[in-house]
């Protein structure tokens, strides 16, 4: 064996033995363990346990932060290692999401028909998904124009995971999807997963709201204390 393939082989056991990386480390940002600033809360109302919280700078909506779920009853959260800007934050329940997220900067001029084309190009995009809902959407009008909207993508019957699987559960996902105006009609540039789980059937389709109180949350170096949080 030539002295290249003896390091190809040695590349590939290397690969192999090395463990993959869990989802929720290639879906979300990590930490910077270099920055002391984050967010911490509690939420008072509604008295449910959180399953997930997400922060997403305002600037940035391709990064998003994972916090962590805290207290025996769940109802607390905390983010650490954020870098400084703004954040707007996720809270995600078991039938419900909240959410606080900057969609556009300035007034929101859509028309009823750039909305009629939004949400069209939202329900032929992914074709695994078989619902799509919009449940927020903002931008502005006119060649050149963007916008963004906060949905939720479900697979509503099984699937097949890799060859041998089937699963009966739904897939979910909230994506918060980016659109541009190129002349002909809008079209989709970027989709961001937020929180992709397998869900029980009657699970499928949250209640979803907009909370200003989760909107546009300035970290620097410290961990800001939000408090009670009403929803």
């Amino acid at each position: 064996m030539t002295r290249t393939a003896h390091g190809l082989a040695g590349l590939a056991a290397l690969l192999l033995a090395a463990p993959a990386p869990a989802a929720s480390e290639r879906l979300y940002t990590a930490p910077d363990a270099s920055c002391p600033g984050g967010i911490r809360g509690r939420v008072a109302r509604p008295d449910a346990p959180l399953e997930q919280v997400l922060a997403v700078p305002s600037d940035a909506p391709e990064r998003v932060y994972a916090g962590r779920v805290d207290g025996a009853d769940r109802r607390g959260f905390l983010f650490e290692g954020l870098p400084m800007r703004k954040y707007d934050l996720v809270l995600i329940y078991e039938n419900r999401f909240f959410e606080g997220l900057d969609l556009h900067r300035g007034a929101d001029t859509l028309t009823d028909a750039d909305r009629a084309a939004i949400e069209a190009a939202v329900r032929e995009s992914e074709p695994f998904f078989t619902r799509k809902t919009v449940h927020r959407l903002e931008g502005e009008t006119g060649r050149g124009g963007e916008a963004r909207c906060i949905c939720t993508y479900l697979r509503d019957k099984g699937s097949s995971e890799g060859l041998f699987t089937k699963r009966e559960d739904h897939r979910r996902t909230f994506k918060l999807v980016m659109l541009r105006q190129v002349g002909p009609g809008w079209q989709i540039v970027r989709a961001r997963d937020l929180y992709p789980v397998y869900v029980p059937p009657p699970r499928g389709r949250p209640a979803h709201a907009y909370a200003e109180v989760l909107h546009g949350i300035r970290v620097t170096d410290y961990v800001k204390d939000l408090g009670e949080i009403q929803l």
